[in-house]
């Protein structure tokens, strides 16, 4: 029986208990019971404080605006010009001036707007940010237009409002005080806050250094419209959130950005102004720096349509939330405030009334609640919390398109003609934030102060009949019109319009699918650098990138691209993604209404799908199942899930188990490890048996849930290497890595413009064509294998071993695609092996080793590495996130002041690096040209992950001379050539004219067997060749790298002046940036450290793309996806925004040449990107990518348009090739011989002059 309590059972409490509850629910009902429920929860706390990165970034935005200011952009650029100028800084102002001098200066607009902006930066700098009134005075308009439709807008009033003074009549808003429960008005109190407002209009109100809470500021709220105006003056806003999520996160994020002046600061919490413990939780909080000086309690909850009859739980929770908790929330504070002894700074309190004294009704216990909070203004005088608490009431008039009132909006002009006046949420908004910046907070700390915000709509008489009798009127006249409408358009059936027969009918869309190509600049903006770059460059040893391509979580690089840039696939995206998940296929037998259907299919049901239809069909499981998401199992190595990651534990047997059976050679076995634990018998049937003895040992596997990584940058949901062609043969041999990578390259090969790669032996020897693709850690899924199911004795392959090799993963590549005798070079430099391959073959086509090679890297996930990321707390602990309500994409967060670690991905990125010579003699496209590469180590150590600042010697120069080298001078560098070029050219004559005399010797002397016009040919086409390997060497030595070896020329500087450009024409530095907090600070100073170094003109500052807030950390594959970003960046001129970087770390405040966009920017021209690359054990990387167009300048305008022509063919066929190999599932065609005959071989090889 149970043990009994105060003489009841534990059973009978328990149904005691249930009762209650059960009582509770039906007294209150289920919306009280859920309205109650905290949610506070200071994990989720956002701050956001960085005011000067969105600074800089408006003066970006500005700049671009200001290029052509019309009409429809007037309003946004003097609103950015306004925030800018009230949190400049020196870093704004600086870049103010640099964007100044590239304007025509006072000339034009662009000009005059930058001018302006700069001056009064200058001036307001050292002054308090201000919020300034600027809300226009705007009247309803209800109109209806011929098809019966009301349409709400809004237009300028005819006679603007102007604060005036009490002493002329209908004053406008008047302010009284409030004692001994009578309300006294004031025309002193009035007057100054008619000056007040009046001064918000003009100089301004700042908040600098005063703490607000803000409490019921949802979107379209007057409470968020308030929150505007407050930080735009410089205040430390607390505001809470019942519906918090990332996405309201993320409002009050943009909010701040655009709003929040110099030193403001805007703190985001969850919080149920509805539960107790939630006020409690939150008064806790407001200490410290967070001190309240302001209350702002405008947390409501809509009863609309609630009679006295029908009073229900929604409307007890709505009077709980706004009375009852408003003054519980006022009162705890205020308790935290005497307890603390804090006396002399007491929290101006902003009471919400309303007029609404039951006028309207159907609203429940609105007016109550309301009315209510009236007999604070006695309580203020008759209790004890005086010295902490002052009250502001502010009766708030009909106030239109706020969350409550928007449905009123088509009525509001008919209550003004009835002599109420309305009000836009953002008026109302600037009309209390002048309460609080006035005088009127002044004067509210010796009484408490009323003011009329109401506009009059308490004085007009039966109010809700004369709404009603409004809302009627449009009605009535709206049916009328639509029924008009209807007439109209049933007579135009029936009439049918003359032409309709001719009319076309309307085509559906199609994708589009198409290789990417870079855009061509034309000749003319070509030759302008053509008179110092033509001939400046040995084009046999300058490297290009002429195709590239990835695998990664979301996509290719063309899908990827278009998430990065645009945040959102296009049509052709998102067909490509839907296909490439195996969501639709192509099928040639497919029929649609029973005709021929020429199209997609369903892949499951085989029904046609129109493109058009794709995105509606597919695109919210494409949104799920690609990117940073929660690890899907499916997807994973051994079907890896981290909520049941499986490890086995040594037991010891403590009693014998059951004999099983098994055959003689295991129980041998068995015997073998166990000894005489493990006993052997053989029944008469002859079968053996085992049993376990106690003592034994066996491993008993178990599961646990690993939460600190169970987010992941996976391949998209569905991807499988069959839909590309690759037989199933291939696939049960190689590791996934290796499944990865041919596609990977196949695609590049295809964004190169070739077709079959074998097309390469018809202009090079196959030992021209190199390899150099690494990995981290090579074939990890083999290796699992390899150690864990060897060990578990699963099914392994006999080979398996070679497929762990990081090696084998290129040889796979070549035997299967290119049938190279070329070098395979395997890079493995951690997170930095991508930049390593880069420099790798950067190095062998500089060396003239090769004239193409396939550059890049690959990584898989796998549970092993993500557990033992996490063990060395170098990912994100995804837990903490969740808890602190992040969602998977949020969680990559680069440079922001709450980053914690990276997010893992996987996946393949591939380059296809040629000769500059040799893509132009093909026709390939150029998507960039690779000026620089360069590899560091970090010197001495202890710590093998941590980055370190050996790239910084990239910017190595002397800086002891006075006068700048003259080599850095292009024209001197030309003359040199131009001197040398003749000397080569002379030297040849020279010998040529020797040839002459040689001949006439030889003949003369009758050499038997002499021939002479051999002898002349071979002879000069020796010297000929001599001198075109001397002047491309000439070209080398003053163009490509004449920096080397001169220790006042750094490699950074030097490699960006071979093309006629400096430190200043880095438009784009493309970080590391993995989201730890190690990496990024220092990453960023070595940039500016760097920068400033070289010189780089304060005020132009550096754009910083962080592509891991999109893609997460794929370790060696990394870098591949950067430098491809980098490519599609020169191309379009796009600077993509960190969407993920909603607060900047102060740390990084400090780097004045840096800026961190958080959207996507849209430059003119984008010359030169650098790319940083820092990977476990010393591997530094930096890479320079110039844009292609510099290129064409060293070549003469015919080549150019002859160029042209070819690669226009070539694309043209890539592009054919494409769309053939999606239909019919074979983009990838494997190699099963070599592009010569085998018999041929020897000679295949040894002949450099063989061409297949």
């Amino acid at each position: 029986m149970a043990v009994k309590r105060d003489g009841l059972s534990v059973v009978d409490e328990w149904q005691a208990d249930l009762e209650e509850l059960e009582l509770f629910r039906n007294e209150h009902g289920d919306d009280y019971i859920n309205g109650i429920k905290p949610i506070f929860d200071i994990r989720k706390e956002r701050v956001y404080d960085s005011f000067w990165k969105w600074c800089t970034r408006d003066v970006a935005i500005l700049f671009d605006l200001a290029k052509h200011p019309t009409i429809n952009n007037i309003d946004l650029i003097e609103s950015i010009s306004r925030s800018t100028i009230n949190r400049a800084t020196d870093k704004s102002i600086a870049q103010i001036q640099h964007l100044c001098s590239q304007t025509n200066g006072e000339k034009t607009h662009h000009g005059r707007i930058m001018r302006l902006c700069l001056q009064a930066s200058i001036s307001f700098k050292n002054r308090d940010p201000a919020f300034i009134d600027s809300s226009p005075d705007m009247g309803p308009i209800t109109s209806i237009d011929k098809q019966g439709r009301m349409v709400y807008t809004e237009k300028p009033r005819t006679a603007p409002f102007k604060a005036r003074r009490p002493s002329i009549p209908q004053v406008p808003y008047a302010v009284g005080s409030y004692d001994h429960g009578i309300l006294t008005l004031s025309d002193r109190l009035s007057s100054m806050y008619a000056e007040d407002l009046d001064n918000a209009r003009q100089s301004g109100m700042s908040f600098r250094g005063k703490n607000f809470l803000v409490t019921g500021a949802g979107r379209n709220s007057i409470g968020f419209e308030v929150l505007k105006c407050l930080v735009e003056g410089g205040a430390r806003c607390t505001v809470t959130t019942s519906s918090y999520s990332p996405e309201v996160t993320r409002m009050y994020q943009q909010l701040y950005s655009r709003h929040g002046g110099k030193d403001s600061v805007l703190r985001v919490l969850p919080f149920n102004q509805g539960s107790r413990k939630d006020i409690q939780e939150l008064a806790k909080i407001m200490v410290d720096g967070w001190e309240p000086d302001f209350i702002i309690p405008f947390a409501a909850i809509s009863e609309n349509g609630r009679e006295l009859e029908d009073l229900d739980s929604k409307s007890e929770l709505a009077h709980r939330l706004m009375l009852t908790n408003l003054l519980r929330l006022l009162g705890t504070i205020a308790r935290n405030k005497r307890q603390r002894g804090i006396a002399t700074r007491p929290a101006t309190v902003v009471l919400p009334l309303s007029p609404n004294h039951g006028l309207l009704g159907n609203d429940g216990l609105y007016a109550e609640s309301k009315r209510g909070l009236e007999t604070l203004l006695s309580k203020w005088k008759s209790e004890t919390w005086r010295d902490y608490l002052s009250t502001l009431a502010v009766v708030i008039g009909w106030t239109r398109s706020t969350g409550l009132m928007e449905d009123n909006n088509i009525v509001a002009q008919g209550v003004e003609a009835l002599g109420v006046r309305t009000f836009s949420k953002e008026q109302m908004a600037g009309l209390i934030a002048c309460l609080l910046g006035g005088r009127m907070n002044a004067a509210s700390q010796s009484i408490p102060l009323v003011v009329d915000l109401s506009g009059g709509m308490g004085k007009v008489n039966d109010l809700k009949e004369k709404l009603t009798r409004v809302r009627h009127e449009l009605k009535a006249e709206a049916d009328v019109r639509r029924a008009i409408w209807d007439e109209q358009q049933r007579e135009a059936a029936l009439m049918g319009p003359a032409d309709e027969t001719c009319m076309p009918r309307g085509l559906s869309r199609k994708a589009n699918l198409r290789v990417q190509l870079p855009e061509l600049p034309d000749w003319q903006e070509v030759s302008s650098h053509a008179a110092t770059l033509a001939g400046m460059v040995d084009l046999g040893r300058t490297v290009v990138i002429t195709g590239f391509s990835e695998l990664g979580p979301h996509g290719n690089s063309r899908t990827r691209w278009e998430m990065e840039a645009d945040g959102a696939y296009s049509l052709e995206g998102c067909v490509e993604m839907a296909w490439m998940m195996g969501l639709i296929k192509h099928d040639p037998h497919a029929q649609k209404n029973g005709s021929p259907w020429t199209g997609w299919v369903d892949a499951k049901t085989s029904e046609p799908v129109e493109d058009g239809e794709v995105p509606s069909k597919y695109m919210s499981f494409i949104l799920q199942n690609t990117g940073l998401r929660e690890i899907d199992p499916s997807t994973c190595d051994n079907n890896y899930d981290p909520e049941r990651k499986t490890t086995v534990q040594d037991i010891e047997l403590t009693q014998d188990l059951p004999p099983f059976e098994a055959s003689l050679e295991v129980a041998q076995s068995f015997q073998l490890q166990h000894g005489s634990k493990a006993e052997i018998n053989k029944a008469d049937s002859g079968v053996y048996f085992v049993r376990l003895r106690a003592g034994a040992k066996i491993l008993l596997p178990k599961a646990t849930r690993f939460n600190r990584s169970t987010v992941a940058g996976q391949i998209p949901t569905g991807w499988s290497a069959k839909r590309y062609g690759i037989a199933d043969e291939i696939i049960d041999q190689v590791d996934p890595v290796t499944l990865f990578t041919l596609v990977s390259t196949v695609d590049a090969l295809l964004a190169s413009g070739i077709v079959d790669p074998y097309e390469l032996y018809q202009h090079i020897h196959i030992s021209e064509v190199g390899n150099a693709l690494g990995s981290s850690m090579g074939g990890l899924s083999s290796l699992r294998k390899v150690h864990r199911d060897r060990f578990l004795e699963k099914p392994v392959q006999g080979d398996i071993l070679q497929e762990t090799f990081t090696s084998t993963i290129g040889a796979w590549c070549n035997m299967l695609l290119m049938s190279s005798t070329g070098p395979i070079k395997t890079p493995v430099g951690a997170c930095a092996t991508s930049l390593e391959s880069l420099d790798t073959g950067y190095d062998l086509l500089v060396s003239q080793n090769v004239k193409v090679c396939i550059v890049g890297g690959v990584e898989d996930f796998v549970e092993d590495v993500s557990f033992e990321f996490g063990s060395m707390q170098a990912t994100c602990d995804t837990q903490k996130e969740f808890d602190a309500g992040r969602s998977p994409s949020e969680m990559s967060r680069p440079t922001a002041s709450t980053r914690s670690g990276f997010v893992e991905s996987q996946g393949c990125g591939v380059q296809i690096l040629t000769t500059a010579e040799l893509a132009l003699e093909l026709g390939l496209p150029i998507f960039g040209v690779v000026a620089y590469t360069g590899m560091a180590a970090d010197g001495a150590g202890r710590s093998v992950p941590a980055p370190g600042q050996g790239v910084l010697g990239n910017a190595r120069e002397s800086t002891s001379g006075t006068f700048r080298p003259p080599l850095l001078d292009i024209g001197y560098r030309r003359r040199l050539l131009d001197m040398r070029l003749q000397q080569v050219n002379d030297n040849c004559q020279n010998n040529l004219d020797l040839l002459e005399h040689e001949i006439r010797y030889l003949k003369e002397m009758g050499t038997e067997g002499f021939e002479e016009e051999r002898y002349r040919r071979e002879v000069t086409a020796t010297l000929e060749k001599a001198a075109k390997k001397q002047k491309a060497q000439l070209r080398f030595d003053l163009g490509n790298q004449f920096w080397k070896n001169e220790p006042d020329i750094s490699p950074i500087r030097g490699s960006l002046a071979t093309w006629g450009l400096g430190i200043d024409d880095i438009a784009v530095a493309s970080l590391h940036g993995t989201s730890t907090i190690k990496n990024e600070t220092n990453e960023c100073s070595v940039l500016q450290s760097q920068l400033k170094h070289l010189g780089r003109t304060q005020g132009n500052l550096l754009h910083c793309v962080c592509q891991k807030s999109l893609t997460g950390h794929s370790k060696a594959a990394a870098t591949a996806w950067v430098v491809n970003g980098a490519c599609q960046m020169l191309s379009s001129g796009v600077v993509p925004g960190n969407r993920n970087a909603d607060n900047i770390d102060d740390a990084l405040r400090q780097h004045d040449l840096l800026h961190f966009p958080d959207t996507t920017l849209k430059m003119d021209a984008i010359n030169a990107v650098e790319i940083t690359s820092f990977g476990f054990g010393q591997k530094g990387g930096q890479a320079i990518l110039v844009h292609p167009k510099f290129l064409y300048a060293t070549i003469r305008g015919e080549a150019f348009e002859e160029y042209t022509t070819k690669r226009a063919s070539r694309w043209r066929k890539a592009c054919k090739a494409f769309s053939e190999g999606l239909l019919g599932e074979n983009l990838v065609n494997l190699k099963t011989s070599p592009p010569y005959d085998k018999r041929e071989e020897m000679r295949a090889l040894l002949d450099p002059t063989a061409r297949f």
